[in-house]
């Protein structure tokens, strides 16, 4: 029997940096790893807070001195927009991550300037490439997503470094004369690298 039949047989996942089927130099799993290098056994794999069990890369670095590759919680700048008197009542925001990312928070700070920047401001869509994230074509508040949200967490889509995150805002009453809606978003998740 197989490592890879053996795992499966005792339960356990073949998970991202797995020690056991990428060693130190880098070799890929089975066929060209050297036959010694493979383990006879898999023992269990580290959990973390919460019971989620935890890759291997994330807690031993595979190449002394060099960071461990493997998912980290980062943020991702998505723009800044400013409602304006001439901007009108909808404007988009997006960015191109340079590394494979997934969204799990988004914050929306939101900054008025003036008596007449009182519009509510709504997100319409939340893009990854030309998918919407939305389960409905409703707007949400912008306020949902205020940096002090509670509860707020998102299970989006993964995003190669080919397609781009798009934010689209609305605002309800567009500010007059030199009054301003300023709005940045960021977008808290797991990258690699």
């Amino acid at each position: 029997m197989g490592d890879w039949e053996l795992m499966q047989e005792v339960g356990l996942s073949m998970g991202m940096g797995d020690p056991y089927y990428v060693d130190d130099l880098g070799y890929a799993s089975r066929g060209s790893m050297p036959q010694y290098a493979r383990p006879q056994y898999a023992p269990p794999r580290p959990m973390g807070p919460g019971g989620q069990v935890l890759p291997y890369r994330r807690l031993v670095p595979q190449v002394p001195g060099a960071p461990a590759i493997g998912l980290r919680m980062q943020p991702m700048g998505i723009g800044n927009v400013t409602f304006t008197a001439t901007s009108g009542l909808a404007l988009t925001a997006s960015s191109r991550p340079q590394r494979p990312f997934k969204g799990k928070r988004l914050v929306v700070g939101i900054a008025r300037t003036g008596a007449s920047a009182t519009g509510l401001v709504t997100v319409t869509s939340l893009n990854i490439g030309t998918n919407n994230q939305f389960v409905s074509s409703a707007p949400i508040s912008a306020d949902a997503f205020g940096p002090g949200a509670f509860d707020t967490n998102l299970e989006l889509a993964a995003c190669s470094t080919a397609l781009d995150i798009t934010i689209a805002f609305a605002i309800s009453a567009a500010p007059t004369t030199v009054d301003t809606v300023a709005l940045n978003a960021t977008l808290i998740g797991e990258a690699i690298g």
